[in-house]
């Protein structure tokens, strides 16, 4: 009886390694995936990138998510579960983004891509400090060739893509923004191109045009 009882013994605790073991190397298996989806440890912020722009994140965000129409989501306010369910189940305007449209893979790249940019350096010019002319700024909203993706009055061109700009939806320091920094097909417009003072000329121009009715609008025309 006494060997019956020590083999038993051994027996058992050999099953409760075993049973310790397996269970460590399952948690172990689970953690990389719990990290992923509870902090986003494991997004590549390059490919981030592409996904912020790819899925037009950058157009209301800005491309750094500094904020432009927008508001300013560099470095996020959230943690990476919030970051998916605002995603997936906005507030506000933003539209939903099904797990069809971008993955959670993807959402923590672009988390990663978030938490590692450097927002764009604000301007030095702001709404308060400049004052436009809506004359100038019609000469010059021509002269640099605006109004041929934008139309005369901004309107918006279905023929070249260009969104409507008049009135601006968006603050002048956004627009500064977006100008010396823009997403899409747009070029980039450096301040030695064109100043913020010839900015704040074209907002405060395109600023003096009438909301538009839906027949002002290219894409409702159709």
């Amino acid at each position: 009886m006494g060997n019956r009882g020590a083999w038993r013994q051994f027996l058992l605790s050999v099953a409760l390694v075993l049973s310790v073991a397996a269970i460590a190397g399952v948690n172990a298996q689970a953690a990389p995936q719990a990290a992923g989806a509870g902090g986003a440890t494991g997004g590549n912020a390059q490919n981030g990138k592409k996904v912020f722009a790819s899925h037009g994140c950058a157009a209301c965000h800005g491309a750094s998510g500094q904020g432009a129409a927008g508001p300013k989501i560099a470095p996020p306010p959230l943690e990476f579960p919030g970051f998916v369910k605002q995603v997936r189940d906005p507030v506000g305007e933003m539209p939903p983004f099904t797990p069809d449209q971008v993955s959670d893979a993807d959402l923590a790249d672009a988390y990663a891509f978030l938490k590692s940019a450097q927002p764009a350096q604000p301007s030095q010019a702001s709404a308060g400090s400049l004052s436009g002319n809506a004359d100038n700024g019609k000469k010059i909203f021509m002269a640099d060739g605006c109004y041929e993706c934008h139309g005369t009055v901004g309107q918006g061109s279905t023929q070249t893509g260009g969104a409507r700009i008049g009135p601006p939806a968006i603050s002048l320091d956004a627009m500064i923004q977006y100008v010396h920094h823009p997403t899409g097909q747009m070029p980039p417009y450096t301040d030695k191109v064109i100043t913020d003072q010839q900015l704040a000329d074209i907002y405060t121009y395109l600023k003096a045009q009438q909301p538009p009715s839906a027949k002002d609008i290219p894409l409702l025309n159709q």
